[in-house]
């Protein structure tokens, strides 16, 4: 049975990306300047492959609602995309966590063929804001931290909200929950960087 989607809900879908977009820029910088070149290349790659993922989806609902065009591709490529997406943002902020330690330490139905992506990418999403949450505790950023609680929140109810029927009020409902998660992963990611060019991070440890 197709989903109906109105035009407001189709705009509203680009939120969380543009929201995600915003917060990636500044952890890219950050990973950058404490991890290298290399961390911070795992990062911006993965950062875009994630962007990507919500962009098309957007694009694909924005067309279908304004019946141009049905190019499901756009809508499929979000589950090929953001798994690898989240596992390479996944590697860059595990080294970004090592940093000043002391000691060691979907709207739609899934069907078959998405299953593996859906729990990599649910998992490193999870594991992504659970590592910042902890790196900003870390770090004595506690706001920040709030925002990627709030992210990591999201990510679980987004996760139970994708295996029921999609109805019109649950989509606004799920689109409100995912941009209110990117705006807080934005936001910590902003007050994350703001907080480590005053409190350079200390050494890795041995």
């Amino acid at each position: 049975m197709n989903e109906t989607y109105s035009l407001s809900l189709a705009l509203v879908d680009f939120i969380p990306s543009i929201a995600f977009a915003a917060g990636a820029a500044f952890l890219i910088q950050l990973v950058w300047r404490e991890c290298g070149k290399v961390c911070a290349s795992l990062m911006l790659a993965g950062s875009v492959l994630v962007f990507l993922a919500g962009f098309f989806k957007a694009l694909w609902k924005l067309l279908y609602a304004a019946e141009v065009a049905n190019i499901l591709i756009l809508s499929e490529l979000q589950f090929v995309l953001l798994a690898p997406g989240f596992v390479l943002m996944l590697i860059s902020v595990v080294q970004l966590s090592r940093l000043g330690r002391k000691a060691p330490a979907s709207a739609l139905l899934v069907t078959p063929w998405k299953i593996p992506f859906l729990f990599v990418m649910v998992l490193s999403s999870l594991g992504i804001h659970g590592i910042l949450t902890y790196t900003c505790f870390q770090r004595n950023t506690k706001w920040a931290a709030i925002g990627f609680i709030i992210a990591f929140l999201s990510v679980l109810a987004m996760g139970g909200m994708a295996s029921a029927e999609q109805t019109i009020s649950l989509q606004w409902i799920a689109e409100s929950v995912n941009s209110l998660g990117q705006v807080g992963f934005a936001v910590g990611c902003y007050l994350l960087y703001r907080a480590s060019t005053t409190q350079p991070a200390a050494p890795l440890a041995a």
